[in-house]
């Protein structure tokens, strides 16, 4: 295995630390959560500005990573090996954010902005008492699936802000120069999440540290094209070099 030259560690040693500074800043807010929320809930966003918002927080969703993967595979000219090779390393880091922020969220167990209490966690075993789908009220932990109304102890992280990160780091790994409009809409995610009353601030920053820091990691040490090597191993004369980071 090649050791990773100077500029690689660089570029790995920047994502831990950003993902680390957003993750910090999202603790920092902890406290401001319930005054942006008292907002938030004053502006009584609708129309079509509604409307948008819900369509562009759906990047970094399954569907946006499969049409995207299906586009890349079929305009993108670069060699087939090392192209699905990378795709490799998206699938990865998709899967490794997701699968983290599920499991916080129910580690976690704080509750929806929509019952405006900010301040408190469940933890695992935890409860809390949320409207069920019959109308009346009931104590349930963030892992009673059974309850249906689970998703509303799943606050923080906001899974949406993780995976827009995720999808963010793969498409810049494979193509710099998208580099600021994927940064763009991760933080039109983060916001529709906040505006729509989804998420509290602390949830989109810590989720889009995780979601960054996860994936980088995944990405720069090629934790999918690893995988899939040793699944199907690849022609001795395939190329090993992938694209740029």
């Amino acid at each position: 295995m090649l050791a990773p030259t100077q500029a690689e560690s660089k570029g790995r040693n920047r994502a831990i630390f950003g993902a680390a500074a957003l993750v910090a800043t999202g603790l920092c807010l902890v406290p401001l959560d319930a005054s942006v929320r008292a907002v938030v809930y004053n502006l009584r966003i609708g129309g079509d500005f509604k409307r948008e918002l819900e369509f562009l927080q759906q990047f970094g969703a399954v569907s946006s990573v499969v049409i995207l993967i299906i586009v890349v595979l079929l305009l993108d000219d670069t060699d087939r090996t090392i192209k699905w090779r990378r795709i490799a390393d998206w699938i990865a880091a998709a899967c490794l954010t997701g699968a983290t922020g599920h499991l916080l969220k129910i580690a976690i167990g704080r509750p929806r902005p929509l019952y405006n209490d900010s301040l408190y966690i469940c933890g695992p075993i935890g409860k809390y008492p949320v409207q069920l789908k019959d109308g009346s009220i009931g104590l349930i932990h963030a892992w009673d699936y059974g309850s249906g109304v689970a998703s509303e102890l799943w606050s923080m992280p906001s899974s949406h802000a993780m995976a827009a990160a995720s999808l963010a780091v793969a498409l810049t790994a494979l193509y710099p120069r998208l580099r600021w409009l994927c940064l763009a809409l991760v933080i039109i995610v983060c916001a529709a999440r906040v505006l729509l009353g989804a998420h509290y601030p602390s949830d989109v920053f810590i989720g889009a540290g995780l979601g960054f820091g996860l994936a980088s990691t995944a990405m720069n040490r090629r934790w999918g094209s690893r995988l899939a090597s040793l699944i199907v191993p690849p022609p001795k004369s395939s190329p090993e070099a992938a694209l740029p980071s």
